[in-house]
């Protein structure tokens, strides 16, 4: 197997971009780039020198309705999404199943993530009952995919005993199904405020839906795609208002990333 290069990697990405686009055009679905991949077409209208990924996010209903288009895409280009049989992640993924990609015990091949949006409640008292239940089952899911083997494991009888246990009630699908049950809860048209609840930073996440309008694109490597029209204001929630102020824009802080994997072509 040969290995793929960060600027290769980033290639097939773009194409894989390509492609969800061409798609969601076709059938009127809603999507925004997110993350890296959105500071990236603010500063360098392309890709972050050093990043690895692209994010997008998509509407709750649009996402489920993509989820049912596999067919849609080239035959080397897998839509993958939690399953029964298969839920390692708690998102959609567009893989390019012509390589493999090795992120510690999960083996998959390039992708890009697709995070689906949801609704948030106005009421603080909500809110914040909201946020604990979404934090209580998505903890549990990420124990679940190593077997609850830290609490089995501690020190403490009593957490040792629900690890067992845990074992027994839940598995990750069916803890991811409880996440997107709770997720779904407020509708994502019908709410004020939006966000990525099951996956992310809930608490930070949270942006005024009227941020996103459809129609908006910016600049990335040389194509253009939907952003959020008050795509600084969501910035400056997760990178700080540095990020939005012009003299920073080819001085970006290097933000490493944060995966670790080994990425081939197959033979």
């Amino acid at each position: 197997m040969r290995e793929i290069s960060l600027k290769e990697m980033q290639q097939i990405e773009l194409q894989l971009l390509i492609e969800l686009d061409r798609v969601c055009k076709k059938y009127d679905l809603r999507y925004f780039m997110d993350g890296g991949t959105l500071l990236g077409a603010m500063c360098y209208e392309g890709f972050i020198p050093w990043d690895d990924d692209i994010d997008i996010k998509m509407p709750r209903k649009d996402y489920e309705k993509l989820a049912s288009l596999s067919k849609e895409f080239p035959s080397h280009i897998s839509l993958d999404f939690p399953s029964r049989k298969h839920c390692e992640y708690t998102m959609g993924k567009l893989i390019d199943t012509r390589t493999i990609l090795i992120e510690g015990k999960k083996k998959t091949g390039v992708y890009i993530d697709i995070l689906p949006m949801d609704g948030y409640p106005l009421d603080q008292t909500e809110w914040n009952s909201h946020l604990k239940a979404l934090s209580r089952y998505n903890s549990l899911f990420h124990a679940s995919l190593e077997g609850f083997a830290s609490l089995k494991k501690s020190s403490s009888l009593v957490s040792r005993i629900k690890g067992y246990v845990y074992s027994f009630m839940y598995t990750p699908y069916s803890l991811y199904k409880k996440l997107v049950s709770i997720a779904k809860k407020y509708d994502y048209d019908e709410s004020e405020f939006v966000g990525l609840l099951v996956e992310g930073n809930p608490e930070k996440e949270r942006f005024e839906k009227s941020w996103l309008q459809l129609g908006f694109t910016l600049e990335f490597e040389g194509h253009f795609f939907p952003a959020p029209i008050e795509y600084k204001k969501h910035m400056e929630i997760f990178y700080g208002d540095h990020v939005t102020k012009e003299e920073c824009y080819h001085n970006l802080p290097q933000y490493p990333s944060n995966h670790v994997h080994e990425v081939y072509w197959k033979d």
